[in-house]
């Protein structure tokens, strides 16, 4: 099977498996023209995997086709929870499938009388018959032979005892999934991730590059050579910006398996949960958006078992009967934040201290913050549950969400309002992302701030201090702030004491929603677009760095994470 087959055949799949999936919520919403769309594209499926040769698939979307005739026909209906379960299930299974490459069965070409379940495997019987089941069939029909696709299909080896169709293996069809997917009618080309990343890391190299040469024209006074160079840098920025545009998805795309999740636990606990999504525009790498779903299911999944009560025990708190469980993206002075809220119960961290205590993770003379109390519940065995269940309780799911966001160079953090509700907060880099800012220094560091965190900059007579938290005025208020000098270790804090004379400085406000914060530098200066990259080891560790960037002339500038800096300093401001 040729290269090309294959990937027409994956991208065709995945945009029908996605149908399939917006027509069941449609048919569940009373959507009249859901039954008649979700038939044809499960036929479509069929049809296709003949063409390829992926029998089990074949037989699967032939099985589950005879069904939805039936229910067409108004022989049975489907009007329950249960039922659209089932339905979805049929969806995943068909996913399943497609992903282990279809597996292989004896030839089956038209004469050789295939027999009704040829190909399908235990799973797929016991998922066509709970579907059954749902429907409430008299008689569970076994799928007959599926019928020859309407188009035509690959030649097929010669008939002999024993024979096997050549059939696409697990890996031939990942590969073939990497080709960009679009429309049906719409014309692709399959292009290998790492020439395309290539192709983008160039195109960022270009933009950061005509920058400098711009700036070092502007410092020159070159005027006519910083309008030309101002033109051609436009024309670069917006060529990265299409090549950019080609590895991004909407957030929306990979939240059909969190809505599940959270029906499904409803479903098995008896809760009654709503699942909101804001923020499916927000555009992320596909790289990002593959690897980062599943520690995201992980969180959901604890917000609706662990979070959300029973019912009878919302009544009881004066709380609605149906729980919420929100899941929020958006991005944020270059970075992507994701937030799973939930109006459950929330996270009491004394009980979490009673627990580390029982367990022996911290003594009992430690004093500890409530923030560290719940970053105890991301270690390695500790588990608040008390009984395991299906989703929750053995002491894994955290601990393997912080190492999965550690690996995108990315930090997970919990909050809690004991009674009212807990959050999970994601923050994640977004890699080789331009980041438009302006340069502030402080010792001999260059850091980027980027223009959307920023509101303000304001020069001040500073006459030191000893620690970098402090407040200073901007305005007429005191406003949090950090000395990033000193947090950085940028100049001995004797240098820097009271009396020190340092004279002019400048304080930026920089905000967080609604909370705002200064950040204390030596001076400001140029703009600049600069690529993200993940982050220098020597500073992996330092709170308030998104990500570093090589400029043109090869010195290395650090972009601020202002969202962590404003939770930092405002921490320390309640310290008092």
């Amino acid at each position: 099977m040729s290269e090309e087959i294959l990937a027409a055949f994956a991208a065709e799949s995945a945009e029908i498996l996605d149908g399939i999936e917006e027509s069941l919520r449609g048919i569940e919403a009373g959507d009249e023209g859901g039954l008649a769309a979700l038939f044809r594209q499960v036929h479509t499926l069929k049809g296709s995997a003949g063409i390829v040769g992926m029998a089990r698939l074949e037989a699967f979307a032939h099985g589950w086709e005879t069904r939805l005739s039936a229910l067409r026909d108004g022989r049975v209906r489907c009007a329950d929870s249960p039922c659209f379960g089932a339905m979805m299930a049929c969806r995943d299974n068909a996913s399943r499938i497609l992903g282990e490459g279809g597996a292989t069965i004896g030839a089956a070409t038209a004469g050789d009388g295939p027999s009704p379940a040829q190909g399908l495997k235990e799973i797929d019987i016991s998922i066509l018959a709970a579907l059954d089941a749902a429907l409430g069939m008299a008689e569970p029909s076994a799928p007959s032979a599926p019928s020859a696709p309407s188009a035509p299909s690959a030649p097929s080896a010669p008939s002999q005892a024993g024979d096997r169709r050549k059939l696409p293996d697990r890996r031939s069809m990942q590969r073939a999934s990497a080709g960009t997917r679009g429309s049906p009618s719409e014309a692709y080309a399959r292009i290998p991730s790492a020439k395309l990343e290539s192709i983008l890391s160039l195109a960022s190299s270009l933009v950061v590059g005509l920058s400098s040469i711009e700036q070092t024209a502007r410092n020159a006074g070159a005027r006519d050579i910083v309008d030309a160079v101002t033109a051609v840098r436009s024309t670069a920025g917006s060529l990265y910006g299409q090549v950019l545009e080609t590895r991004m998805v909407p957030f929306g795309d990979v939240a059909g398996r969190f809505v599940r999740s959270v029906e499904e636990i409803a479903r098995e606990t008896g809760k009654k949960i709503r699942f909101a999504l804001s923020g499916a525009e927000t555009e992320i790498d596909k790289g990002l958006a593959d690897r980062i779903a599943e520690p995201l299911v992980h969180l959901v999944r604890n917000a609706a078992d662990h979070g959300i009560e029973r019912p009878e025990a919302r009544l009881a708190a004066g709380k609605p009967e149906e729980g919420l469980v929100a899941l929020r993206a958006r991005r944020e002075s270059g970075l992507l934040s994701i937030r799973i809220e939930d109006d459950g119960a929330g996270i009491d961290p004394e009980a979490v201290r009673r627990r580390a205590l029982e367990t022996g993770r911290i003594a009992s003379d430690a004093r500890i913050g409530d923030e560290e109390l719940l970053d105890l519940l991301f270690e390695p065995g500790f588990s608040m549950m008390g009984e395991v269940t299906r989703w929750s309780g053995r002491g894994v799911g955290l601990d393997a969400v912080k190492r999965s966001v550690a690996a995108l160079r990315g930090t997970v953090r919990l909050e809690s309002r004991p009674g009212e509700g807990s959050a999970a907060v994601v923050r994640l880099p977004l890699s080789l992302s331009l980041v438009d800012g302006f340069v502030a220094r402080v010792g001999n560091m260059a850091l980027l701030v980027p223009f959307e965190a920023a509101t303000s900059c304001t020069e001040f007579r500073d006459e030191g201090a000893e620690s970098p938290f402090r407040n200073v005025g901007v305005r007429g208020e005191l406003l949090p702030s950090i000395d990033l000098g000193l947090l950085y270790g940028e100049g001995a804090a004797k240098d820097r004491g009271p009396g020190a004379g340092w004279g002019s400085r400048v304080v930026i406000e920089v905000q967080d929603g609604k909370e705002r914060t200064g950040l204390v530098v030596d001076s400001v200066g140029e703009t600049l677009a600069a690529a993200s990259r993940p982050i220098d080891r020597r500073f992996a560790d330092s709170a308030g760095i998104a990500g570093s960037a090589v400029l043109g002339d090869g010195s290395m500038i650090l972009i601020l994470d202002a969202a962590e800096l404003v939770r930092l300093a405002q921490r320390e401001s309640r310290k008092g």
